[in-house]
């Protein structure tokens, strides 16, 4: 069976990682600056949208892909393949997960195109596509892939620090009194991502502080929960970032301090978020988390 592997950019991905896990289709979720539509990498770098922002009159938002449009992706890649794997960003962060679910319902779609609502972003996505990859090359079915990623969705985590609340606001994560009083006493609030949603986890007073905590809680939450795993080199550490400096010496930092703590487990990567998140965390967010690979894969994808 010939199935093709479709996803987003949730997962950060190069276009080294692409190739070498053999993505057929990249369908990526477009920004808004200024009214404009904007596609990372295509007609906007990662060094001008930070540009944008310094401006204070900039104003930017989010847009999910046209269901039309993805339907119109579907049918052309049908024309080649028996079935699609399409994976994309947490529904519990974008209703376009939900949408296309119910489009793959359609009579012309229906066992043909399957959409596993895997609740990731980020590094965790980008371990989900290396397994949708392996499950593929070894033969798996699109309902298989997709039961298998919905089976393991929970075997993940992430905590992320943001350095302003100014996009929060904007996006109605908080009140604008809230942000004004977060903003006077200098909060920075931790968020964490469990089965999709976004929740409050924490609030320290600088970004030092929040570095710290997240290290503890990822820490805390993987000797609590995946024990096991952990002693078998199976739990894979992560980290993602919107700083516009790539070479800051805070990320450096942060990089080491990550490093040093879970020496004793394997690294996945340390990727800048897609920019069509970094709408709502603004620039300076940091973030740490982990995925278990239970099919003990990745060791091989990231010789």
């Amino acid at each position: 069976m010939k199935i093709a592997l479709v996803v987003d950019n949730s997962g950060s991905l190069t276009k080294e990682e692409m190739k070498k896990i053999g993505i057929t289709k990249l369908i990526p979720i477009s920004f808004i600056v200024n009214g404009e539509e904007y596609y990372e990498g295509e007609n906007m770098s990662y060094e001008d949208f930070f540009k944008f922002l310094e401006d204070k009159k900039t104003d930017v938002s989010t847009s999910q892909p046209s269901i039309e449009m993805v339907k119109a992706e579907w049918r052309e890649l049908l024309k080649e393949y028996d079935q699609i794997v399409y994976i994309i960003l947490s529904s519990g962060l974008s209703e376009a997960c939900n949408t296309a679910i119910n489009a793959s319902h359609d009579t012309e779609f229906e066992g043909r195109v399957f959409v596993p609502n895997n609740q990731r972003v980020a590094y965790m996505n980008k371990m989900a596509f290396y397994e949708a990859r392996y499950l593929i090359d070894n033969g798996k079915s699109g309902k298989e892939i997709k039961e298998y990623l919905e089976k393991t969705k929970h075997e993940c985590g992430v905590y992320i620090a943001v350095n302003t609340l100014k996009y929060l606001k904007k996006g109605g994560r908080v009140t604008p009194a809230a942000a004004a009083i977060g903003t006077l006493l200098n909060i920075k609030p931790i968020l964490q991502i469990h089965g999709g949603k976004l929740d409050a986890y924490a609030k320290v007073m600088s970004m030092k502080q929040a570095r710290a905590k997240m290290i503890a809680a990822t820490r805390k939450e993987i000797e609590e929960k995946f024990p096991e795993e952990a002693k078998k080199g199976m739990v894979y550490i992560g980290m993602a970032h919107s700083m516009p400096d790539l070479n800051s010496p805070e990320l450096k930092e942060y990089i080491a301090e990550v490093k040093e703590a879970f020496n004793d487990m394997p690294f996945l990567s340390c990727d800048p978020l897609p920019l069509f998140i970094d709408c709502h965390t603004g620039p300076g967010a940091l973030g740490i988390g982990y995925c278990v690979d239970r099919l003990g894969i990745m060791k091989n994808f990231l010789k």
